[in-house]
């Protein structure tokens, strides 16, 4: 089986650089537009059904998904993003400066420091990978609409990358990480097809 994990489009909190965590924030203009262009794209990927964490900038894509294509969409809040705490909305560069050592600590260590009022890594993975273990139980091909650290989490689960290494893994805005399950193992890809429709529409202007 398959199981594509799909982050959001951009925000403006994401341009911002700012921790979004479980503040609902909508896409931006710019994520609109990655989210026309990519639909297409999205809407011939060979799932079953869709899930999404119930935050509006993962909600909106797979609500279009499920649209363009009449496949099921369920809503589940164990794929949310990390609860940030009172950190939401600020900036890392604030942070570091008004809070250095706990910044730290989280750059550090994020599976094991706790977000002050939120969550940390770990707490995460628990719940995104009991996410994980039951859809692929149900074997049916998903695609599922959620953020960059309940993402990364997922993928450092499957993978049993260390977690002081978990750094290694980012996903952007729209990116599309597949992962092919069989009783013997987990493979997996990551591509952006925001950033390559992108890369098509400039060839076909030169």
């Amino acid at each position: 089986m398959q199981v594509y994990l799909l982050r959001h489009p951009e925000t403006e909190w994401n341009k911002q650089g700012r921790f979004q965590g479980q503040t609902d924030i909508p896409i931006n203009e710019t994520g609109m537009d990655q989210l026309e262009r990519t639909l297409p794209f999205l809407a011939t990927l060979p799932v079953q059904v869709i899930y999404s964490s119930p935050l509006k900038r993962a909600k909106i894509v797979a609500q279009r998904v499920s649209r363009a294509t009449g496949l099921p969409m369920f809503e589940d809040t164990r794929i949310m993003e990390v609860n940030c705490g009172r950190w939401e909305g600020k900036v890392a560069q604030t942070l570091a400066i008004e809070e250095p050592e706990l910044f730290s600590l989280w750059k550090s260590n994020p599976y094991d420091f706790r977000i002050p009022g939120g969550e940390s890594y770990q707490d995460v993975e628990n719940r995104t990978s009991a996410f994980l273990k039951d859809i692929i139980s149900d074997e049916k091909n998903a695609l599922v609409v959620s953020h960059g650290i309940a993402i990364t989490t997922m993928l450092r689960f499957v993978l049993q990358i260390p977690k002081e290494h978990v750094r290694v893994l980012h996903i952007e805005n729209l990116g599309l990480a597949k992962l092919e399950v069989d009783a013997n193992a987990i493979a997996y890809t990551i591509v952006n097809p925001a950033l390559e429709l992108k890369l098509a529409s400039l060839l076909q202007q030169v």
